[in-house]
């Protein structure tokens, strides 16, 4: 059962302008109270059926926190193996947006055999990663991957992304370095992904939603374990007295994302390649010899409470746990949503920037929604002055 909640997103116009825009949410920031009193064993356990979303990597930021406030660290082979496990919950988040809410923007259908074959994929490798082991169990872990299983996973996905993504190999897709190669590729239309793309282009949309927004930093740990114990941080995270956005685009460079930026900001264009080019990334990396590690995801040295960090499909995940013996005295955790989607946060600044007719406004709306992915259930309302 998912104990997230959900967002209420009201935007309000006048004279063709966003003037006003609210996000209220009925998260269950504290939902992971539950927790309290329970062993750490027991948390774990529950960790993946209480938070389904992203389930991956909850479990990796829970073990990383526990095991900081045991000093009972996991060795650098299993963090790698983690980090790898999480960035192929990014791929199959993403592919879950790509293959099944992109389609209906342009007229299309949700293309569920893509995606049937993404979660598979998913499974396999977890399997493969770490057979007859819990690579998340707390400091003990023991994995030795299947290298010739893995070889054969790579295969799989570079081809599913090459069907139902890109219509290209991925290294060739990254290989663009510039808007008329993006363009080029986006007229093809021949995926729903290029077709978005494509749509975005035509109707001039480059820039949609751009506005200032500050990008999370590495969060210092002693600074972090001190906001983690309040109750404001949790609902309304502000890091250095500023609101931050973490995303697929705060955290991923290429050429072609470096020219986009330069010419439309943060605008609707750059989110959505910048979904794309995690997507490509990460994909190529399904080797604990070639994958990397996530930025900031563990602190060294014993401290209690014990915080863990994981780079979630959405953005950084932090979990922080307070322990007494084995026992559970409090367990907080801050979610990407809580930073994207503050009341003052990226999403709100995107959305006011928007303007024209109300059902211009409307479909940007929804691209921009869907591009900055709330990790729970949101609706959303636009209304007009008479």
């Amino acid at each position: 059962m998912d104990f997230q909640g959900g967002l209420h997103i009201r935007l309000a116009m006048e004279d063709s302008v966003v003037r006003a825009v609210s996000i209220k949410s009925d998260r269950l920031v504290l939902a992971s109270q539950v927790f309290q009193g329970k062993a750490v064993a027991e948390s774990q356990e529950m960790l993946p059926l209480l938070f389904s979303i992203c389930s991956t990597a909850q479990a990796c930021a829970g073990a990383r926190a526990c095991e900081q406030a045991l000093g009972q660290p996991a060795s650098a082979t299993v963090e790698r193996l983690r980090d790898l496990l999480v960035n192929t919950e990014t791929v199959r988040e993403h592919l879950w947006r790509i293959l099944l809410d992109w389609p209906a923007f342009t007229g299309g259908e949700p293309d569920r055999a893509g995606m049937m074959a993404s979660v598979a994929i998913q499974r396999d490798l977890q399997r493969a990663l770490c057979p007859g082991d819990n690579a998340f169990r707390i400091g003990g872990a023991r994995c030795v991957p299947n290298a010739a299983a893995l070889i054969d996973i790579a295969d799989r996905l570079d081809g599913l992304l090459h069907r139902f993504v890109f219509a290209m190999p991925t290294s060739r897709w990254l290989a663009l370095e510039d808007e008329d190669a993006l363009t080029a590729w986006a007229g093809t239309r021949e995926t729903a992904a290029a077709a978005l793309i494509d749509r975005v282009i035509q109707l001039g949309w480059h820039a949609a939603g751009a506005c200032e927004a500050k990008p999370l930093p590495l969060l210092e740990p002693s600074r972090l374990n001190a906001a983690m114990r309040e109750r404001e941080f949790i609902h309304r995270p502000r890091w250095l007295d500023a609101c931050r956005e973490t995303s697929s685009l705060t955290r991923t460079a290429s050429p072609l994302l470096g020219e986009l930026g330069h010419r439309y900001g943060n605008g609707l264009l750059v989110r959505l390649v910048a979904r794309l080019t995690e997507l490509a990334s990460l994909a190529g990396q399904v080797s604990p010899d070639q994958s990397k590690a996530a930025a900031a995801t563990v602190s060294s040295g014993t401290s209690n409470p014990g915080i863990g960090q994981a780079a979630a499909a959405r953005g950084q995940l932090v979990h922080a746990v307070e322990l007494m013996g084995e026992r559970i005295v409090s367990y907080r955790i801050l979610a990407p949503t809580q930073w994207n989607f503050h009341p003052q946060g990226v999403a709100v600044r995107a959305l006011s920037a928007l303007g024209g007719g109300p059902q211009k406004v409307e479909a940007q709306a929804r691209l921009l929604i869907s591009a900055l992915d709330p990790c729970v259930d949101y609706e959303w309302s636009l209304t007009t002055a008479e």
